[in-house]
């Protein structure tokens, strides 16, 4: 019976060629983008389950609040995991990372600076399911000025030499460790929420693992619980936990009354990836927003192929309607006739799914490139892809087939061979609902698309509050030591240097959260603190709103503070310009406020922006110099470049020259809202093609179905234009209902999703109008071609027709 329905399915493909054509296509590129998709979204999904233990694992994080300044972070201070071992039997292992920036690396002759160098506690290797390739990581940081290396690094370094017991020679900041090789493990796989290139032992590092204060929060902390253990009934103990080792036991509420608190909480490792966005985040996460964005559009996109099956299949059925009659004359029953259809359908979807794979296949490599994801299909390693595909395919099949089954299946014999038949009205119904549907999922995704590329847009182009453009940034100037105002002195020589200043961190990055009190003020708030230049202000552009920035005319300088608009609001003076500062930190100073600069992001703009501070970079309190950057001339890069190594070369001995662009560096806070972008642009646009599609086979088959009314038309003296008025105005009529019902769905649903940004654009009244604009122009061009070449053709070969 199969190898009869399989007889009668390819004849159908030899006599309608076109229509076929038109349902494999939609279909295999509704597969094709499906199947790119929830490659994306279970990449995304499966951060860090490369971890053994990963059900066990859960980062600690912070939601504080001190003097009204709201902190979010993943850092945690030094003593944090002994109190934890002696409070929490729920707790099997706690490990702990602190991560340097760039770190000068030597071995022999083999300088280079890295940035993957991670400080952790020995217990790493037992909370986080790393690899060995040498040595044994029970015991490999158990010993202080131990290292463990990456494979990658080993062949940087070793090449085939084998670095077991070699000796590294790492530089942190005003230290120099000579450190042990104990091991050489596999990479961390992509899917990580972070990853490094050394593991160094923690205990090298004397008055930093071990410190005592409860509020130097410089570790990211990581906890293995034991089985079983509801994280949620242990972070319900952390309250107490808290107040008695931060606030020495005193009244919590009290505290939290005068705008102070600290909260512990728990983050599944699992959820880091989309979930969280807190200071401390090792690399720029992915969003669980997107995902879901990802996984409409997928089901939207096979939802639109299968219409267009359902559509067509209904339409066809005139013509099919004489070889359903003569089936049921020669005893077929109605349950044989529609598994007949539906195998004629799955058939169909099966060939789809052959070329949507052949289609995956061609341009994976390029979206593999694009995405920055390794993703690929296993088709044995994985002994489900097969299968699900092939189950996918028959859903599919099924799905799109089991209304025109059931059309075909219920033609009446009689009339049918009669030549009587006319679609039941039921039938044409039900196809209208599915291309109003149809045009619903496009003026939906248009009207997100418009909004997500807008907002995504603002994010990237919005007035930052300083200039990023055309700067250059000289990593690791710590190791010019005492000649780095020399060195700074001999770039401003260049004329194509315009300015330049150093500083202990760039917008984008981590800033040191620092306690401050104020003159006549009562209890204490925090600053985002930045050291640096005079000069910084001429290399960012911030604008001044009161008073002045930092200048070396001024020798008291050093013991000047400015601050941006948030933390004068947070203060609350009247007349700020003069007022004192007074830090809480180990050194008690005075500071007299001289300016106040207007806010600007230096964090990421999914957040408001925070109160910060400058400080006189190497003045009564500051941080070291680790950056120095230049405004240049536009076009100069190369040349400028040029100079600066030979410079760098000249002053540093001949220590790597390590730099970045500015504009890119702060450009990776929003990597993945850019490919979001794109991604739902290309992925918006193919499932609107499908639509058309399915709306280009839809009226091919109705211009058939009214030849004989056309030709009928135009004897009696109307016009090519009004035929195709009354050809198009159907297909009108469906885009104004589908407008109607897509307009509040996508502003609910739009409105929703902004109210995750700190800063968004607002929905306009015309992005709808735009929206309906193009849902018109898509069908209006779709069908113009049948209905033109309709309304021009003989009447006298229209009637003439069947």
């Amino acid at each position: 019976m199969f190898l009869n329905y399989l007889k009668i399915t390819f004849r159908n493909f030899q006599r309608q060629k076109g229509f076929y054509f038109l349902n494999i296509l939609g279909l295999s590129i509704g597969i094709a983008c499906s199947i790119l998709i929830v490659l994306f979204v279970n990449y995304e999904i499966g951060y860090d389950k490369y971890n053994e233990n990963h059900n066990r694992i859960f980062r600690m994080a912070v939601d504080g609040l001190a003097g009204n300044t709201e902190i979010y972070q993943t850092y945690t201070p030094a003593p944090l995991p002994q109190a934890m071992y002696s409070e929490f039997p729920e707790i099997e292992k706690i490990t702990r990372i602190a991560t340097p920036d760039e770190v000068l690396t030597k071995w022999k002759d083999k300088t280079f600076n890295e940035d993957g160098v991670f400080l952790v506690d020995s217990t790493f290797c037992d909370v986080f399911t790393i690899k060995s390739l040498k040595g044994n990581l029970a015991t490999a940081l158990a010993e202080p000025f131990s290292v463990v290396i990456s494979e990658e690094i080993a062949d940087k370094y070793f090449g085939d030499a084998n670095p077991l017991n070699e000796i590294m020679t790492l530089y942190f900041w005003d230290d120099t460790l000579n450190l042990k090789v104990t091991a050489v493990v596999k990479e961390v796989p992509e899917q990580s929420h972070f990853h490094f290139d050394f593991l160094v032992s923690l205990t090298s590092m004397d008055g930093f693992y071990d410190g005592t204060s409860w509020w130097w929060n410089n570790f990211r902390c990581y906890l293995l619980l034991h089985p079983d253990v509801d994280y949620k009934t242990l972070e319900a103990k952390f309250r107490e936990f808290t107040i008695k080792y931060l606030f020495e036991g005193r009244d919590y509420d009290e505290l939290a009354k005068s705008g102070n608190k600290w909260e512990y909480y728990l983050q599944p490792l699992t959820e880091i990836h989309l979930t969280s966005d807190i200071a401390g985040e090792f690399e720029p996460n992915g969003n669980k927003n997107y995902i879901y964005i990802f996984m409409v559009i997928a089901v939207f996109i096979l939802a639109m192929a299968c219409i267009n099956f359902m559509n067509l299949s209904t339409a066809k059925s005139t013509r099919r309607a004489r070889e359903v009659g003569i089936r049921k004359v020669s005893g077929a029953t109605k349950s044989k006739l529609i598994n007949q259809f539906l195998s004629e359908s799955i058939l169909i979807s099966l060939i789809s799914l052959v070329v949507a794979l052949l289609i995956v296949e061609s341009i994976l490599p390029a979206f593999r490139a694009f995405t920055a994801r390794n993703l690929f299909l296993n088709y044995l390693e994985d002994p489900w892809t097969i299968p699900s595909l092939i189950v996918m395919s028959f859903l599919i099949g099924i799905i799109s087939g089991i209304y025109p089954s059931f059309v075909l299946s219920s033609f009446q014999p009689v009339k049918v061979l009669k030549g009587k038949y006319h679609q039941r009205s039921i039938g044409i119904s039900v196809r209208n609902i599915l291309v109003i549907i149809q045009f619903t999922i496009s003026v939906f995704l248009i009207i997100g698309t418009i909004i997500v590329f807008r907002q995504l847009q603002m994010i990237q182009n919005k007035n930052l509050g300083f200039d990023k453009e055309n700067i250059i940034v000289i990593k690791n100037a710590y190791l010019l030591g005492n000649q780095a105002k020399v060195f700074k002195n001999e770039l401003r020589k260049n004329p194509n240097v315009i300015s330049v200043a150093g500083s202990h961190r760039m917008p984008g990055q981590r800033f040191n959260n620092i306690g401050f009190g104020a003159e006549g003020l009562e209890g204490g708030f925090t600053l985002n603190l930045l050291c640096c230049d005079p000069e910084y202000i001429d290399v960012m552009n911030f604008e001044m709103t009161q008073g002045r920035f930092f200048s070396n005319e001024f020798k008291t300088d050093t013991t000047a503070i400015v601050i941006n608009e948030a933390a004068s609001k947070l203060i609350g003076w009247e007349d700020p310009i003069g007022k004192k500062l007074n830090n809480w930190a180990d050194i008690p100073t005075e500071f007299n406020l001289v300016g106040i600069v207007k806010d600007f992001h230096y964090e990421s703009m999914h957040e408001k922006v925070r109160p910060q501070a400058f400080m006189y970079l190497g003045g009564s309190y500051s941080w070291d110099e680790r950056y120095i950057s230049l405004k240049i001339n536009p076009g100069s890069e190369k040349e400028v470049l040029n100079f600066l190594e030979d410079k760098w070369n000249e002053f540093s001995m001949e220590l790597p020259f390590s730099y970045s662009f500015f504009d890119k560096d702060y450009d990776n806070l929003y990597k993945n809202e850019q490919q979001t972008k794109d991604l739902m642009i290309a992925f918006s646009i193919l499932a609107i093609f499908i639509a058309c599609l399915g709306l280009l086979g839809l009226a091919s088959f109705m211009a058939t179905q009214k030849t004989k009314e056309i030709g009928i038309r135009k004897t009696m003296g109307a016009t090519s234009k009004s035929i195709v008025w009354a050809f198009s105005k159907e297909f009108t009529k469906w885009v104004m209902v589908a407008n109607i019902i897509a307009w509040p769905i996508a502003w609910f649903v739009m409105d929703h999703w902004l109210q995750n940004f700190e800063y968004r654009v607002s929905i306009s009244w015309w992005i709808f109008l735009v929206a309906a604009m193009v849902a018109f122009a898509i069908a209006w061009l779709t069908v113009s071609y049948q209905s033109v070449k309709a309304s021009l053709a003989n009447p006298v070969d229209a009637l003439h027709y069947e």
